[in-house]
């Protein structure tokens, strides 16, 4: 018997079977696009199940399966009819058109500990009434990525708390100023992550080969998966960086704790929140660098770093400040972008690719001080998705913290925790001592060279003074340029 984790991530979809002692069994990925066009940035909600129609016949393989569950990037809105067909483009968690909507929202509801920013889902279901209003005229439902995917396999729809809670006015249930400025009665009641939203229908079995009734969980926002995996069940568990296309900072707190700046909802397990850093673009500037440089894949932009660091030391030549889509924490500012600054002639295409390594890693600090400010000591430090597989980035991300960074020896991101929620729902790990057995132990590890952490103290000071200095000049670029052009990207 194993259990099955979905992960709709931003860039691609991501299957993992579990065994009940915690290995890997099978596991696939299936990519697809987003339509980027200034502020906005959209995807087909089709493309999701049809790269879940990809993975999870691989995936399944045929065996019993305890559950499936499904985590998300989040949030993200889409309206279905009642075929839980798309009836328009779901607006991804990078939109940040919904500026005005979420500044009229604060207005209207009691004080948060979530910012006002069109990153959240409050807005954004705003925004579509006033922008988009045939869409919710015939919609049956406003599904988020993990209740759409839920509702293709079970034909329920679905909402989980911890997706509720990136809802502005959402902290146990909505302010009572919402419904009357917001659509709510197009959502699914708040259901808790583990609860069962329903069964795999046999149309979706044929679609998928996961059996016929398989249980299906609610599921969570991709940053429950994430800590699941790290072993972070409640407070004291330490802190995960999960760096796919951005790059999130998860930890454990008490329900009701607020850290200035930062990202709250719900976890996943047990009654507990969890506090959240997360910048925009991260594993997205990477694949930028490698387009831009040329760098054919992953490996060969790891070994130039390498070869450069080792070359000429670190830190770098060039400094970046990696907010190339706007950025959440610390600076809430929807129109940022970024820079390299130290360009001369003699600056190539390695320079650059330490600088990203360099620059995200930094911003990554930058929200770390800040959360430590308030929690306190957050260690052990894990790292988990697409970005701990490089050892060099891992390794200049303990340098810049001047804490050890290690990789859980699952370390295969939101979807191998989705898989773990799935046992957890369905009685396979019946409880947090099963389940915390699953990810004891660390993979690598990642020691900081404290003469490095020493010159990136005095690079990070650098990188907040650049950070600072950005805005007037990304506005003043933004009010004369040309509007950008809608385009699709991988």
């Amino acid at each position: 018997m194993n259990a099955i984790g979905i992960d709709v991530g931003t860039t691609g979809l991501k299957a993992v079977a579990v065994s009940s002692g915690g290995e890997i069994l099978r596991e696939k990925t299936a990519r697809y696009p987003t339509r980027l066009a200034g502020l906005g940035a959209e995807q087909d909600a089709r493309a999701w199940w049809r790269a879940a129609r990809e993975a999870l016949p691989e995936v399944a393989g045929g065996e019993p399966v305890s559950g499936v569950a499904v985590t998300c990037q989040a949030p993200t809105l889409v309206c279905v009819d009642g075929d839980f067909e798309p009836l328009g483009a779901a607006l991804t968690w990078i939109d940040r058109r919904a500026h005005r909507e979420a500044e009229e929202i604060a207005g209207a509801v009691a004080p948060t500990r979530n910012p006002p920013d069109p990153y959240f889902a409050t807005g954004k279901l705003l925004w579509l009434a006033r922008n988009r209003p045939e869409e919710l005229e015939n919609a049956r439902a406003v599904l988020c990525a993990n209740g759409f995917v839920i509702g293709q396999l079970t034909g329920e729809a679905s909402l989980d708390e911890t997706t509720a809670g990136l809802f502005q006015g959402w902290d146990g249930a909505f302010d009572p100023a919402l419904p009357g400025l917001v659509p709510l009665d197009l959502l699914p009641p708040v259901r808790p992550a583990m609860e069962i939203a329903g069964e795999v229908s046999r149309s979706a079995a044929e679609a998928t080969g996961l059996p016929e009734g398989t249980p299906v969980a609610h599921g969570g926002i991709d940053a429950v998966g994430a800590a699941l995996e790290a072993g972070i069940f409640g407070p004291g568990d330490g802190l995960v960086e999960m760096t796919g296309f951005s790059t999130v900072v998860i930890t454990a707190a008490r329900r009701g704790t607020r850290v200035p700046g930062m990202i709250h909802t719900r976890h996943g397990a047990g009654g507990n929140d969890l506090i959240l850093a997360a910048m925009v673009t991260a594993g997205a500037v990477t694949e930028w660098g490698m387009r831009l440089t040329g760098f054919e894949n992953p490996a060969a932009f790891d070994g130039n770093v390498s070869k450069e660091a080792a070359g000429r030391g670190r830190p770098g030549r060039l400094l970046m400040v990696p907010a190339l889509a706007g950025e959440r924490t610390p600076t809430w500012d929807a129109t940022a972008r970024g820079a390299v600054v130290g360009l001369d002639l003699d600056a190539d295409a390695a320079d650059l690719a330490v600088a990203i390594y360099e620059g995200t890693a930094l911003g990554l600090a930058d929200n770390f001080g800040r959360m430590q400010e308030v929690l306190g000591d957050l260690r052990p430090v894990r790292s988990v998705g697409g970005g701990s597989k490089s050892e060099i980035w891992t390794r200049i991300k303990a340098d810049v913290l001047g804490v050890p960074v290690t990789v859980p020896r699952l370390g295969h991101g939101a979807a191998a925790g989705a898989a773990m929620l799935a046992g957890m729902a369905t009685g396979l790990w019946p409880d947090e001592e099963s389940a915390r057995a699953l990810v004891a132990g660390e993979g690598r590890a990642f020691e900081p060279d404290p003469k490095m952490t020493e010159k990136y103290a005095r690079r990070l000071d650098l990188y907040r003074e650049l950070q600072s200095m950005l805005p007037p000049i990304t506005r003043g670029l933004q009010a004369t340029g040309e509007e950008q052009t809608a385009r699709w990207t991988d």
